[in-house]
């Protein structure tokens, strides 16, 4: 029970992804990484490079921890992305490297270099039934996790650079008021872990119409373990996530020991 209580935090570590892929594009449907219906529809190719600021919460946007540079790379039908979480001195304290084929999420790795944790996710056709797909999810302490054993992949199936395009894909839905609901993958706890979205707020923001997104575990169980993440969103096209407070990837160095970090995360686009 104490591993469980110790556990679930990172369950929402993973979700700075959704923030971290915000492409400009417009809304309708958008890829996940079990719905072959609406993969297509995504380019996870663009942007081309998308970067970030992380502020220490309650700050006021004056304490940077760390800055984010996403970068993605297309050849054929294979995009490569790669995610860098770097110090206020530029060193790297921690990378995800993720492989899509034909739109379709086929890999993802993360290392944390300063805490030295790494995980892994791969996707594969069943070996005894090839209509259906095996997920295989690994962490480790050091920066070589195994692959994992393999579980059945459920339908929306979402991992950090999916949650936004899953995300618009519901945007309908969300507005109305409704709760989507969906799998995220904890690496640490290897496997995946119901959450949902829902529309918690509206307001302006900069003199655009802004509305709040608030991430939480379905169970009441986990969410009594589990802060919620907050999302605001552009209300218009092409809705981007301008901010959100919540988990991100790169731990923090606390005394001796490096713990999970809740930041501000806030986007810098490129010009239109």
């Amino acid at each position: 029970m104490k591993k469980y209580f110790a556990g679930s935090a990172w369950i929402a570590c993973r979700v700075v992804l959704v923030a971290l892929w915000l492409a400009v594009i417009p809304s309708g449907l958008a890829g996940d990484a079990s719905n072959p219906a609406t993969a297509e529809a995504y380019d996870y190719a663009k942007p081309k490079l998308l970067t970030g600021t992380l502020y220490a919460m309650r700050s006021d946007r004056k304490t940077v921890l760390f800055t984010f540079r996403r970068t993605a790379t297309r050849s054929g039908a294979t995009v490569h992305v790669e995610r860098q979480f770097l110090t206020t001195n530029g060193t790297v304290a921690a990378v995800e490297k993720i492989r899509y084929e034909s739109n379709r999420l086929v890999s993802y790795e993360m290392r944390d270099y300063q805490a030295r944790v790494s995980g892994a996710i791969h996707i594969e056709p069943d070996s005894e039934n090839p209509a259906r797909q095996d997920i295989f999810i690994s962490y480790a302490h050091g920066l070589t996790p195994p692959k994992g054993r393999a579980r059945t992949l459920q339908p929306d199936t979402v991992i950090d650079d999916t949650l936004y395009p899953f995300m618009l894909a519901h945007w309908d839905d969300l507005l109305r008021g409704k709760a989507v609901e969906f799998h995220f993958v904890s690496l640490d706890w290897e496997r995946t872990f119901e959450f949902e979205l829902v529309k918690t707020g509206e307001s302006m923001r900069h003199g655009q119409p802004v509305v709040q997104l608030t991430m939480k575990p379905a169970s009441m169980f986990v969410a009594a373990l589990v802060k919620p993440l907050l999302f605001t969103v552009q209300e218009h096209d092409p809705h981007r996530i301008l901010s959100y407070t919540g988990r991100t990837t790169p731990r923090i160095l606390k005394g001796k020991s490096w713990k999970y970090l809740d930041a501000e995360t806030v986007f810098h686009y490129p010009p239109e």
